[in-house]
């Protein structure tokens, strides 16, 4: 019987970068960015037709 905690030898653990950026960390900060922005736009309209 196998430990489910530890992974098999075989098994490998891929770390591959993100399809159009250099790291995770750049694309983390654009989708954090476009939130921030997102909400900043959005509070605007509100405040404006209201």
């Amino acid at each position: 019987m196998k430990n489910q905690e530890q992974p098999a030898e075989n098994d490998e653990v891929k770390n591959d970068p993100p399809p159009f950026l250099k790291s995770w960390k750049q694309l983390y900060a654009i989708v954090i960015g476009e939130l921030v922005i997102l909400i900043v736009l959005f509070y605007w309209i509100t405040k404006f037709f209201s």
